[in-house]
């Protein structure tokens, strides 16, 4: 195994360094909010996702409704639901136990690795998948653990470390509508949180969940219909 990990490390050097300062961020983000040191870790092992990682903090700190919590991890996750099912032949040579596990670790990441680097000559496909899965949650352990360390050092107040889960999104936002010519799905989401805000205030977010899915269900219907036309 260590060899397959030490062939498979050139090749995640770039998320590598992306996920140390995500990390760190994330582990500082945590401790800002009074959390000990081993809780970002430990959600790094449990949830294993960026995003949802920080949701989770900003959730236990203001107390967010659990219905809302739950409808937004479930909209921002489904992805890695068919992340799984289009790597269903490519983790069919692994053992059971590998099998679960890189479908549990196939991140954001780990997806398009496994899709888009092409397996080295020296290497059976599934070590080379398994390596990427597996190395990638290490990278992210280790940041979120340093960052969680250094949180607790860090006593002075750190001016917009709030502002961490905003720039995240952000950049999702922006990456996803520059992978796809659909924007519908994009401008609906900021619509409908803009409406529900000014409408329901603070409370916007369990509505805006609502209308978003109501108006992707209308979506989908009328595309159906296009096709069986």
């Amino acid at each position: 195994m260590i060899k397959n990990l030490k062939k498979t490390f050139p090749y995640t050097i770039p998320i590598f360094i992306s996920f140390l300062f995500i990390g760190i961020s994330f582990g500082i983000f945590t401790s800002s909010k009074g959390y000990a040191p081993w809780v970002s870790p430990l959600t790094s092992v449990v949830i294993f996702s960026g995003s949802i990682q920080f949701v989770v903090v900003e959730a236990m700190h203001a107390g967010m409704n659990l219905l809302s919590f739950i409808l937004i991890v479930a909209m921002m996750n489904i992805r890695h639901f068919f992340y799984a099912l289009t790597c269903l032949t490519k983790f069919s040579g692994m053992s059971e136990g590998r099998r679960i596990y890189s479908n549990y670790a196939l991140c954001d990441e780990a997806y398009s690795m496994i899709m888009g680097v092409p397996v080295p000559d020296d290497m059976k496909k599934e070590d080379f998948y398994f390596s990427i899965t597996f190395l990638l949650q290490a990278y992210w352990f280790l940041a979120t653990t340093l960052g969680g360390l250094l949180g607790n050092f860090v006593k002075t107040e750190i001016l917009g470390i709030d502002f961490i889960l905003t720039a995240l999104f952000l950049v999702i936002y922006l990456s996803q509508w520059k992978q796809t010519d659909d924007h519908f799905p994009a401008v609906l989401g900021v619509v409908a949180s803009v409406f529900s805000l000014i409408v329901f205030g603070e409370n916007f977010i369990l509505p805006a969940m609502i209308i978003i899915l109501f108006f992707l269900y209308l979506e989908f219907r009328k595309t159906q219909t296009i096709k069986i036309q």
